[in-house]
């Protein structure tokens, strides 16, 4: 059975509120309570439910990545590796995920955009190509949501 913020709570002596409040690292909890609370969540080998939280929040801690049309040339050019390990060690450095969003053309990726967009799947997108009058770009222009294109 999966251990829960109550676990947590009784093995560190705090109430399951506290526990939530050390994971969102408030400045309320003091120190001391924060490495009890942690050192809890260590030894029982505790992690936060990511779904459950970007209910309450309403944000996913996700990244979505919107590449090109699926072609050799893009995965071929050594830029985008670089590009994609500077992306995900700053993600991962802020505790955030990345999801990728391709497809064999426009009518997929326009699929999988708007399924990230309204499903609220991620908190951004970075598009890692540019094109005038682009449908996808369009899209989170209308939404207004927050996008760079790199």
């Amino acid at each position: 059975m999966p251990v829960t913020i109550k676990d947590v709570a009784k093995v560190a002596g705090v109430s399951p509120s506290t526990v939530t409040r050390v994971i969102q690292n408030k400045s309320t909890i003091s120190d001391q309570t924060k490495k009890r609370v942690r050192k809890a969540m260590k030894d029982l080998n505790y992690h936060p439910n990511l779904n459950a939280r970007s209910l309450v929040s309403s944000y996913s801690q996700v990244i979505g990545l919107v590449l090109p049309d699926d072609s050799d040339a893009f995965y071929q050019n050594p830029f985008f590796p670089s590009v994609l390990r500077g992306i995900a060690q700053v993600a991962s450095e802020n505790h955030y995920a990345i999801q990728i969003a391709t497809g064999k053309d426009e009518k997929e990726r326009l699929n999988a955009i708007s399924q990230m967009v309204y499903g609220k799947r991620v908190d951004g997108l970075i598009f890692l190509y540019a094109q005038e009058d682009d449908p996808l770009v369009n899209l989170v222009v209308e939404e207004q949501f927050p996008f760079l294109i790199l």
